[in-house]
C-alpha cells in the first residue's frame, strides 16, 4: 500500500463570514474601496478577503471594477477577529475542494510551466478555476498571483 502526501491548500486561510460582513463587503467592493482598504476594515488577512471575493465574483455578487484590487499591501494584515463563530454565518467558497495530493501539484506545476490559461488548466485537471486559483495562491503567494493576472493576458480565465 502506497501512502501519499495531502496538502490542503490555504488551510490557515479563515473562510467564516458573518453574513453582515459579506453585505458591507460587497458595499465596500462597489464604493471602490481596495483590497487593502477592505482588509483593513474587516481586520482580516488581505488572502481573506481575496477568497471572498473570488467567491462573489463566482456567484455573480459583485462585478469587475476598472481599478481591479487597488492598492495591495506589502505587509501582513493579521486577523484580529475573535475565533467565535457568529451567528448568521456565511462560509466563503465551501463548495470548492482544497484537498490536493502530490501528484495532482505537480500536474499543475507543470501545466502552469507550459503558460496554459487558468481555464485550460482547470479544464485538463477537471478542477473549478477557483481550486485553482486558490492552490495558485498557496503555491506562490498573493502578489505572484496579482502579478500573472494582471501582467499576463493568457492567464486570465
Amino acid at each position: 500500500m502506497s501512502a501519499f502526501k495531502v496538502q490542503v491548500a490555504l488551510e490557515e486561510v479563515d473562510f467564516l463570514w458573518d453574513q453582515r460582513e459579506v453585505f458591507q463587503f460587497r458595499d465596500f467592493w462597489n464604493s471602490n474601496y481596495t483590497l487593502l482598504e477592505i482588509s483593513k476594515k474587516f481586520k482580516r488577512k488581505q488572502i481573506e478577503v481575496a477568497a471572498l471575493i473570488l467567491d462573489q465574483v463566482d456567484k455573480f455578487k459583485i462585478s469587475k471594477r476598472k481599478m481591479g484590487l487597488g492598492e495591495i499591501g506589502d505587509k501582513s494584515i493579521r486577523n484580529k477577529k475573535k475565533k467565535e463563530i457568529p451567528p448568521y454565518v456565511y462560509i466563503a467558497l465551501e463548495e470548492v475542494n482544497f484537498i490536493w495530493n502530490e501528484d495532482d501539484i505537480e500536474q499543475f506545476k507543470a501545466l502552469w510551466m507550459k503558460q496554459l490559461s487558468l481555464e485550460d488548466i482547470s479544464n485538463k485537471l477537471r478542477r473549478h478555476q477557483i481550486e485553482i486559483a486558490t492552490l495558485i495562491l498557496d503555491q506562490f503567494g498573493l502578489e505572484y498571483m496579482l502579478d500573472c493576472l494582471i501582467d499576463t493576458k493568457k492567464r486570465v480565465a
